[in-house]
């Protein structure tokens, strides 16, 4: 797992502290450090050169920063949205089902689905939170694609509802494959030696510049560590979409299961695998149908 991982488990607000701390106490505490023990001679005779190069590198590295926050905030937009795409055809899923007129074909079906949704929201989005694929999900969506797979429809409208089920079923499927691609796409840990490399030399270059007023030489070259830490963090942030207080969350899932709860109580009870469900359908196929 990427060192970001770790970093997202943190809450957000003293996440931000941290960086911003970390950026401008180490950019400050270091240019107080060098303007101590430098000459300021030296660094007048070549502060009009240091200046353009200290403009020229700042720019490319506001440049590379502003660059990755662009990519991963597009690809976090593209995951909310895949995400969204999944949660309507899993409600036009569950609604085809519900109101399918064979009630002896469906009820069956509708059993193994609200098992998965309960999987989906109990087992896959903690373990995407971990970094880790259920298993056990698959299986329950391969269970699904089964009973589906032996309905038996007796007209024209069966026939064209199964087909309109398929249809949700199979997007369900791709959107779901999408969202547990995202969650692998993560920024390696070699990427972040140029990002933390880049920030050391721009501090470094502003460092190099001749101020007069020691005081406002650091001020100054604080808030640029503080600058680029805040942009750290928002990198951080967008790396992992289902990590972390801000990660995306199956609301439509939830939201199934909540339409459930308006027809029949909840039940929880202990499934076959040692986990807790509160499925309802569940507790009507391993009680006997009753």
């Amino acid at each position: 797992m990427a060192l970001t991982y770790y970093l997202v488990q943190i809450s957000p607000v003293y996440l931000f502290c941290i960086l911003i701390l970390i950026g401008g106490g180490f950019s400050g505490l270091t240019t107080y450090v060098f303007r101590k023990y430098i000459p300021i001679k030296i660094l007048r005779s070549h502060n009009e050169v240091t200046g353009f190069v200290f403009m020229a590198i700042a720019s490319f590295y506001g440049l590379l920063l502003s660059f990755i926050v662009f990519v991963f905030w597009n690809q976090l937009n593209e995951t909310r949205g895949n995400a969204s795409k999944e949660g309507s055809s899993a409600m036009g899923l569950y609604r085809d089902i519900k109101f399918y007129p064979d009630t002896a074909e469906s009820k069956p079906l509708m059993a193994d689905y609200l098992l998965f949704v309960c999987d989906v929201i109990d087992k896959e989005f903690p373990d995407m939170e971990h970094m880790q694929i259920s298993e056990l999900t698959q299986k329950s969506f391969s269970r699904v694609f089964f009973r589906m797979e032996h309905l038996h429809p007796k007209s024209e409208i069966q026939i064209q509802l199964v087909s309109e089920m398929f249809n949700h079923l199979n997007g369900l499927a791709t959107y779901s494959g999408l969202h547990i691609t995202a969650m692998e796409n993560e920024i390696p840990d070699p990427m972040w030696l140029p990002i933390l490399l880049g920030a050391l030399v721009t501090i470094f270059c502003a460092m190099l510049l001749d101020i007069e007023h020691a005081g406002m030489h650091v001020l100054l070259n604080g808030m640029l560590g503080i600058f680029i830490g805040m942009f750290i963090f928002i990198i951080i942030l967008l790396d992992h979409p289902y990590t972390g207080t801000l990660r995306i969350k199956p609301n439509s899932y939830q939201q199934i299961l909540n339409m459930e709860q308006h027809v029949k109580p909840t039940l929880t009870i202990q499934n076959p695998n040692g986990q807790l469900t509160h499925n309802r359908y569940f507790a009507w196929k391993m009680g006997g149908n009753n």
